[in-house]
C-alpha cells in the first residue's frame, strides 16, 4: 500500500534548512536514551518516596511504578517487533535531513513517545491527569512533526505509530489489571518475539535484556528488604 500522501515532500519544501537543528531537538522527546533516562528518574523518585502511594509503604518500589516501567519497556520492544514485521522502507534519501535506519513504518520515535509519555500521563500522579494528558499529547505531536520535517517518515508512519502506541496502552492496562508481574511477563514475551522477528538485531537484544533485567532488579531490591525512610 502506498504510504506517501505528499505531506512529507510538502513540508521538506517549505521549511528552511536552519530549522533542521530545532526539529532534531524536538525528536529527542522520542529518543530511546532520553526515554530510558526518564524511566530511571521515575524509579528513583518512587524509591526515595516522592511518588509513594500511601498503601504501599512496605515496598521499596511500588507496584504502580513497576507496572509503568514494564509497560514502557514492553512498548519499546513492540516498536522493534512491528518495524521488523512490516520491514517497510523510509521515504527516499533525497528527503532525509538526518541519517536514519532502514525501516520507516511505523515511526519508532513517535510510537516510543506515545507509549512512554502516554503511560506517564495515565498512571503517574504528578499534577492533574488533564495536565499530564495535554503535555503528553503535545510531546507526541512535536515528535511526529519533527520526523516529517526531517524527511524520514511519511504521515501514515506517524499516524500508525500513535495508533499502535495508544492501542498497546489500552490493552496492557486491561490484560494485566495494572499489575507489575503480568506486565513484565507480557513485555518479555514481546521482546522475545522482537528478537525472533528481527533476526536477533542489536535493538531487539537490548529490549530483551531490559525487560528481563528490570523485574530481576526489582526482585533483588525487594528481597534485600531495604527499609524506607518515612516522613
Amino acid at each position: 500500500m502506498p504510504r506517501s500522501l505528499g505531506v512529507t515532500e510538502a513540508i521538506r519544501e517549505v521549511i528552511p534548512e536552519w530549522s533542521i537543528s530545532g526539529f532534531e531537538l524536538l525528536a529527542l522527546l522520542g529518543d530511546i536514551l532520553l526515554l530510558i533516562l526518564t524511566v530511571g528518574a521515575l524509579f528513583l523518585a518512587d524509591v526515595t518516596g516522592v511518588l509513594r502511594p500511601a498503601e504501599n509503604e512496605e515496598r521499596c518500589c511500588s507496584n504502580r511504578t513497576m507496572f509503568v516501567i514494564a509497560t514502557i519497556f514492553g512498548g519499546l520492544a513492540l516498536v522493534v517487533l512491528v518495524k521488523a514485521a512490516f520491514s517497510a522502507p523510509r521515504p527516499p534519501e533525497t528527503l532525509h535531513a538526518v541519517p536514519s535506519s532502514e525501516y520507516g513504518f511505523p515511526s519508532g520515535h513517535t510510537m516510543a513517545a506515545t507509549v512512554t509519555w502516554g503511560a506517564l500521563a495515565l498512571w503517574v500522579p504528578l499534577a492533574t491527569r488533564r495536565t499530564r494528558v495535554v503535555l503528553a499529547s503535545a510531546f507526541v505531536l512535536l515528535v511526529g512533526l519533527s520526523r516529517l520535517a526531517l524527511g524520514v517518515h511519511y504521515l501514515v508512519d506517524v499516524v500508525a505509530a500513535v495508533s499502535f502506541g495508544v492501542f498497546f496502552l489500552v490493552v496492557m492496562g486491561w490484560v494485566t489489571d495494572r499489575r507489575a508481574g503480568p506486565a513484565f511477563a507480557v513485555a518479555i514475551a514481546i521482546a522475545a518475539l522482537a528478537v525472533l522477528a528481527s533476526g536477533g538485531s542489536s535493538r531487539s537484544l537490548l529490549a530483551l535484556v531490559g525487560t528481563v533485567s528490570a523485574p530481576f532488579g526489582w526482585w533483588v531490591l525487594e528481597r534485600a528488604g531495604r527499609p524506607r525512610q518515612r516522613s
